[in-house]
Parts: C-alpha cells; sequence; structure tokens
C-alpha cells in the first residue's frame, strides 16, 4: 500500500525570512525551492504522481495548472525525475481528467500520451479517461424504480471513450515497448458497471488498474467500489485508488490489498481546511490565523472605509505575532497569548475560535515534534500565514501522514 504524493507545484523556500515575512534574496521560483522530500531525511511518501493538467505543454491548457510553459518545456528536456529532483522513487503520470471534465472528449490523443509518458521518463502511465460523476448503485437498477437511474447517454459516452481509449493504450504501449508501466483507468457509474469496465482492463492484458471518481464520494461508496472491482478481478490484479482523499480510514481498504493510492489531502488540509490544519498522532489541530493586515481582504476593505485605522492594525497583528513567539519561548503566558490572538483577529473576523486556539497551543506539539519542519521553525510551522507558512505545514502533515501509514502497514504486515 503506496502513498503517492499527487504534485501541485508544493515547494517551500529553504530560506525564508519569518521575521520580516520576506523570500530569500536569491531565491529563483521552483530551481531553488524545496520540494518535500528535499526537505525530509525520510521521504514523506513512497511515489509522486504529476497531473498533466498541472502543466501548459501546448496541448491543452487547464485552469489548474501550475507550472509555465517554460517549466513545462524544461521538464520535458531534463525528464520528470531530474525536473522534480525525485530520483530514487517511482513517478506516475496521468491525465487530470477533472481539469477537462467540462470538454465532451479529452483534449489528449493516445498516442500522443504515450509519447509524452515515455519521453518524459515517468514509471507508470494511466490511459486516457474521461470522468464520469454521476455515481450511485441504483443505476444497476436501469431505472425500473426511479427514472433518474437511468445511464444517460453522455454517461454511457465517457465509458466508451474511457474503455476504448484504454485498449489503444495499451497496444501502442505494446507495439513501441515503452520503459514505462501502462495503467488502465476505470469510470463507471455504479458497482456493476465498475466491474465490467474492470474487467474489460484485465481481458487487454492490464496487470494494474486504477479507480477513477472517488474524490467526491464518501468513504462507504469507495469501499463499495473497490469491493465490486476486487470481486470481479481478484486479488493478482495490481490496483490504484485515484485522488483518494480518505487517508486517514485507510484501515477499512487494508482487506482490498490496495497497490498504492494518490493523495494531496495532508497537504490540502494545511491551508484550505477550515478547522483541520495541523496534524499530530492525537488528531488534526486548527492552525493560529494570523494573516497579513496589508493582504487581507476583509481588513483592507475596513481599513479603506475608515472603519479600522490601519496603524492600529498594524500594531495588534505584531503584537499576535510577538506574543505567539515569546509564548513558544516560555515567556508570554497562554492567556496572554489568547488575548493578543483574539485582539487582532476580531477586528477583521466576527467569531475566533479561540477555544481550538487554546487546544493547540496547549499542546506545544511542534516542540517535541522531530520531524525537520517543526524542528528547523518551530511555532512558525502552526501560523496560518502565507504559503511558506503554510505549505511547510502541509510538508509536516505529509510525515506525520506517512509515519501512521508505515505504522498501519506494520500492524497488518503489508510491504
Amino acid at each position: 500500500m503506496k502513498f503517492i504524493f499527487a504534485d501541485a507545484q508544493d515547494m517551500i523556500d529553504p530560506n525564508y525570512d519569518f521575521l520580516n515575512d520576506e523570500f530569500s534574496p536569491n531565491r529563483i521560483l521552483q530551481r531553488t525551492d524545496k520540494y518535500p522530500h528535499e526537505v525530509f531525511e525520510q521521504k514523506p511518501y513512497d511515489g509522486m504522481l504529476l497531473s498533466r493538467g498541472l502543466i501548459d505543454d501546448g496541448v491543452y491548457k487547464s485552469a489548474s495548472r501550475a507550472y509555465s510553459a517554460a517549466q513545462s518545456r524544461r521538464m520535458k528536456l531534463e525528464g520528470i525525475k531530474r525536473f522534480l529532483r525525485y530520483y530514487d522513487g517511482e513517478i506516475f503520470g496521468d491525465n487530470g481528467a477533472f481539469s477537462y471534465h467540462q470538454l465532451d472528449v479529452p483534449p489528449y490523443k493516445v498516442d500522443e500520451t504515450v509519447k509524452y509518458y515515455e519521453d518524459c521518463g515517468f514509471d507508470y502511465g494511466m490511459s486516457v479517461d474521461h470522468i464520469i460523476f454521476e455515481y450511485d448503485k441504483r443505476f444497476d437498477t436501469d431505472g425500473e424504480f426511479d427514472r433518474k437511474f437511468i445511464v444517460s447517454e453522455t454517461m454511457q459516452k465517457r465509458y466508451d471513450i474511457t474503455i476504448t481509449n484504454a485498449k489503444e493504450f495499451i497496444n501502442q504501449c505494446k507495439i513501441q515497448k515503452v520503459n514505462f508501466h501502462p495503467i488502465g483507468v476505470v469510470q463507471a457509474w455504479s458497482p456493476k458497471s465498475m466491474k465490467k469496465a474492470a474487467k474489460e482492463l484485465v481481458s487487454m492484458g492490464y496487470d494494474y488498474i486504477a479507480i477513477g471518481g472517488l474524490v467526491p464520494l464518501d468513504i462507504d461508496t469507495c469501499e463499495e467500489i473497490v469491493n465490486a472491482v476486487r470481486e470481479e478481478i481478484g486479488f493478482d490484479i495490481r490496483m490504484h485508488l485515484l485522488g483518494f482523499a480518505k487517508a486517514k480510514q485507510l484501515e477499512r481498504f487494508v482487506k482490498y490489498k490496495i497497490t498504492s493510492f494518490d493523495s494531496t489531502s495532508p497537504m490540502i488540509k494545511s491551508f484550505k481546511d477550515s478547522t483541520q490544519n495541523y496534524l499530530t498522532p492525537e488528531k488534526y489541530y486548527t492552525a493560529i490565523r494570523i494573516p497579513s493586515s496589508d493582504s487581507t481582504a476583509s481588513l483592507k476593505r475596513k481599513i479603506s472605509s475608515g472603519v479600522i485605522d490601519q496603524k492600529t492594525a498594524q500594531t495588534l497583528e505584531r503584537k499576535a505575532l510577538d506574543t505567539i513567539r515569546a509564548y513558544d519561548k516560555d515567556q508570554a503566558t497562554l492567556d496572554e497569548t489568547l488575548n493578543a490572538l483574539e485582539n487582532y483577529e476580531k477586528i477583521f473576523r466576527d467569531k475566533v475560535p479561540i477555544d481550538r486556539y487554546r487546544d493547540i497551543l496547549s499542546t506545544k506539539y511542534w516542540q517535541k515534534c522531530q520531524c525537520e519542519v517543526c524542528q528547523s521553525v518551530k511555532r512558525e510551522t502552526i501560523i496560518f500565514r502565507n504559503s511558506n507558512r503554510n505549505r511547510r505545514r502541509g510538508f509536516h502533515n505529509l510525515w506525520q501522514f506517512q509515519r501512521e501509514l508505515e505504522e498501519l502497514k506494520r500492524g497488518h504486515n503489508i510491504c
């Protein structure tokens, strides 16, 4: 059960100046920044996945792209391992079906996709799929009890495109004798159709399949799908779960012998979740919000309208930062720190989560944590403020999640 980290240009400036909130003077975007595997002595994942939807390669310009055209060209010239500076682990490639879900057909051709994977030096490449969002086990009734659950023409078309592309993809891989390992992607709308798609992929010659469309589904539905597919294809075929955001509930999937799964959940939670930002062995804690008074939209509006004085806001902001740093050094009490945080945050936020702040500050877990991020920048890890803090917290989360996954695997004798 390998954890594959889905990269989205998640990097940090290793020499970022936290006191002045400034990038290092000689920073070059991506080239001098560090990926998570470059920060930790022990890599916080078993492999990486790069979605083609994140790059600007001249074929399709996705709204979710993270790498520029120049960076994408360099990636092709250098190869994916050198570009990501990830030499001793496996790198998966997929097409980023969500990034083109609004199109009638995928923007990528099969032969061109095979060439892309091969030229870039991926270890694994996934067939060109077209995502189906309408999953419900009631589609297996063919609308007998509810006309809403009749498979639409669009759903069937996307299924057929995915299957046709998968067949052409593996045939091209065999003809060209590629160096990457092909993975067939399953997209369907019900347990029965998932089983059918998986069976078709195996009959084509795939020994590694990936289950798509899991991102919006709840944990019970995800398990329903995995169970159905395993019933159909057995346990000799390797299985990957695409975009599996339920990483904390992996124990439920041990019995299905999942080969690999990709997720960004530990990273994304660090800066997109409203309450779960900082992962510890006990639980996720809420990070301390101390946003810049110069860049917080709600605060800027109040300053420009004269409701709040800018100098007052800056003074309260500085007090909040200084006090939390003093608390870390035992030079301020917990109540003093909470008061400083509340005084600043309440000028731009109606309700301050002071109890959740008390929880994380009381633990001082960042002092106990053995990960390189917490050891290096200490309390800055728990402060919700700009990308260099937030991504470092995401790096910490990846490290902690990998420790928990390793413990789960040891407990169940999983390789």
